[in-house]
């Protein structure tokens, strides 16, 4: 008895041993004791030196380096850069003593945890809707506390910052917020998906730094040269069908709160405080202004500069941009919002250089002979405007954006091409130039940043010409008048194929429609999707960030659906070699139901040519009334039956916004129209009933349409030989 009591007693103390190292495991704290105390006695550093340099003015050699470190503190509280970048960068800046430069980089990493970080100005939000019947609207305040607990509250960042996409989206189609607000919100969902994926990062980094005993900063700069971080990775890579899911789900339910926005109040939010206040006052913020006129200028803030006239701000890179931004808090309030929307514009087109590397003037770069001998250019050339220091940050940038259009397609070749950098404008407000008499790729140092892509599709399509043609010019406009051949077909086809409205991008000149631009546009995409699959972007050459934001150089994605992927592929290939892997991820990517963007999805619902005849032929109106609304294969599906729903919430968005709107300005006393607007004697079965005829009509036309193929989750009749096969047909 004895014995077995020994036992039980001994067992119990294993158990209980067991559980208290697993509880010990479990409550280690997640930052090491050296991380701790180096986050702690930075942010009493700084925190003591911002609230001494709120009323100084800096002078010598020392007031410029602290201008230079606490610029990087107030870069990362506007947004302007990963975190992570910044913690790079400022880590190897001359400008900056070795102390200071620890400093600043565990000062960027404790205001992350803290929170300081991606703080967006609520005024951007300001007259957005909805409207209550007062005429007053909702607050920008109320705006960004919603987009911020969506994003916050999600499983994963990426799938609330989709939620708020298209929830703004069919919200602009109904009516309840203005068409304005879908940019707007689309720009304040990404920085605010940052932070929170930033903030994700961090919290992971420092607890493998204490499970790895492993220094915090050594590590981050490992990870940033792997790639490895969420808020790094390229916006462009595949959302996860689970994610788009989720996002999906939640779209009816952040409708439903953009509905009844409260005008006054501010929905909770979970995540930390954050210092609203600047960290430069106006003397620090001039000084940085100056100082960073040194460094070399940045095509994602000079065109949002430029697409932000009213915004009064002179600055050609981050640092100019944060000192003219602070410097000119003095002027009038009437300013406020536009300055606010030009940074806010800026900071989100700085997300595209999240994998760049640091440089500074000094620093090593190639030779114009290394670029000639390792790409076969003709000829690298600098106009004598350009700096000689900066000429080794562009060549490197060249360098690196070759090199990665190489990865996207292999085969290309750039013997001969030539290439001249220049710091005067370029003729008609373009952003870069390639010169087909000449063979030159005109680059301007002030805006050609992230349109390398573009521009080389434009050689790889005049090398063709000279192939095919023999003639001047590019293949694809000459192949536009032919009536055979496949390149010919495939040019055909890219044309009639675009399922979305090419829209005027920020800073830039209208679109093209030639068939020589659509193709770069095009080759613009297949470019960055490609290196987004494999987990790289290339700020330098290409500014597509995602479906939605595109940058400046390349406009809506023209290669949507089957027909749009097949004739932009059949394109390329007629030019140069494309690898089967590229090819395969691609077509998954923009011709695939269920993984193509859902934003892209919706935003084909809205742009449709709206069919009039369902509510100018009463027996066709009769007829879609009664057709069932889904039109759609294997409906059985999640991610199908999500967009399903999806379609028809965009739909019966659209519908009622327009039959809103044609009921205010109908004759006096027409039923439908008081119906819709609510007029006596409130009976809204009539309005109800022609948004419903409007809504099957505009159903019906999307999924007959033969270019929608690859992006409906629908087939034509035709194409449906039986149930069986519907699952073949939807691809």
């Amino acid at each position: 008895m004895k014995s077995a009591r020994r036992l039980v007693v001994l067992a119990g103390a294993v158990v209980l041993g067991c559980a208290a190292l697993l509880g010990w495991i479990r409550a280690r704290p997640a930052v090491s004791p050296a991380a701790a105390t180096q986050l702690a006695q930075t942010t009493t550093y700084f925190d003591s030196l911002i609230a001494v340099a709120r009323t100084s003015v800096p002078r010598g050699p020392r007031g410029d380096e602290l201008s230079v470190a606490l610029g990087y503190l107030e870069r990362l509280r506007l947004g302007l850069g990963s975190p992570f970048r910044l913690v790079d960068e400022a880590s190897a800046d001359p400008r900056l003593t070795p102390a200071m430069q620890s400093r600043v980089a565990w000062a960027l990493l404790a205001r992350l945890r803290r929170g300081n970080a991606y703080v967006i100005d609520p005024a951007v939000l300001d007259g957005l809707g909805p409207w209550g019947r007062d005429g007053q609207d909702a607050t920008g305040r109320a705006h960004l506390a919603l987009i911020e607990h969506t994003v916050a509250s999600s499983r994963d960042p990426r799938a609330g910052e989709l939620t708020v996409r298209l929830a703004y989206l069919i919200a602009s189609a109904r009516g309840t917020v203005t068409p304005a607000s879908v940019d707007i919100a689309t720009q304040v969902a990404a920085l605010v998906r940052d932070r929170v994926a930033a903030m994700n990062d961090l919290r992971e980094l420092l607890s493998a730094a204490s499970a790895q005993h492993t220094n915090v900063l050594a590590l981050l700069h490992l990870r940033r040269a792997a790639r490895a971080f969420d808020v790094e990775r390229p916006p462009l890579a595949p959302l996860p069908e689970a994610l788009q899911i989720e996002a999906m789900h939640d779209v009816p339910r952040m409708l439903a709160a953009l509905d009844t926005l409260d005008r006054d109040s501010v929905i909770a939010v979970d995540l930390p405080p954050r210092d609203l206040a600047p960290v430069l006052n106006v003397h620090f913020a001039r000084r940085l202004q100056a100082i960073g006129a040194e460094r070399p200028p940045l095509a994602q803030v000079v065109v949002a500069m430029r697409s932000h006239p009213l915004a009064a701000l002179q600055a050609t890179n981050e640092e100019t941009l944060t000192g003219a931004y602070l410097a000119s808090e003095s002027l009038p309030d009437s300013t406020r919002r536009a300055r606010s929307l030009a940074m806010l514009a800026s900071a989100v087109g700085v997300r595209s250089l999240a994998q760049d590397v640091p440089w500074f003037p000094g620093d090593p770069g190639p030779s114009p002979a290394d670029l000639e001998m390792q790409f076969g250019l003709g000829d690298v050339t600098f106009t004598r405007a350009v700096p000689e220091s900066w000429r080794p940050y562009y060549l490197r940038e060249l360098d690196s954006a070759l090199t990665d259009m190489r990865r996207a397609l292999p085969g290309l070749s750039l013997t001969g091409l030539n290439v001249r950098f220049g710091d005067a404008p370029l003729p008609d407000s373009a952003l870069a130039m390639h010169d087909p008499r000449t063979r030159t790729l005109e680059l301007s140092i002030a805006s050609s940043g992230g349109t390398i892509a573009h521009e080389v599709a434009h050689d790889l399509d005049w090398q063709t010409a000279r192939r095919l043609f023999a003639s001047g010019g590019y293949s694809t406009d000459h192949a536009a008048h032919q009536s055979q051949g496949p390149l010919a077909s495939s040019v055909r086809g890219l044309a009639e194929a675009r399922v979305l409205r090419p829209y005027v991008a920020a800073g830039s000149a209208p679109p093209v429609d030639r068939p020589a631009e659509l193709f770069a546009r095009g080759t613009d995409w297949f470019v960055a999707s490609t290196l987004a699959w494999y987990g790289r972007s290339d700020g330098f050459l290409s500014a597509i960030q995602d479906g939605v934001l595109a940058g400046y150089a390349a406009g809506a994605p023209t290669a949507v659906g089957t027909a749009g992927a097949a004739s932009l592929l059949g394109a390329i290939e007629q030019m140069t070699y494309v690898p089967d892997s590229a090819q395969l991820s691609f077509e998954s990517q923009w011709a695939d139901p269920r993984l193509a963007d859902p934003t892209l999805l919706v935003r084909r619902v809205l742009e449709l040519p709206v069919p009039w005849r369902a509510l100018r032929h009463g027996g066709i109106a009769s007829s879609l009334l009664d057709a069932p609304i889904s039109v759609f294969c294997e409906a059985a599906a999640p991610a199908l039956a999500a967009r399903e729903q999806l379609i028809v919430l965009a739909a019966g968005a659209r519908a009622r916004g327009v039959i809103t709107r044609r009921a205010r300005h109908a004759r006096p006393g027409t039923d439908w129209a008081a119906s819709v607007l609510g007029a006596a004697p409130w009976n809204t079965d009539a309005g109800d009933q022609m948004v419903a005829r409007l809504r099957g009509a505009i159903l019906a036309e999307l999924a007959s349409s033969f270019a929608d193929q690859g992006l409906v989750p629908a087939a034509p009749p035709i194409f449906r030989s039986s149930a069986a096969s519907c699952s073949t047909s939807s691809r």
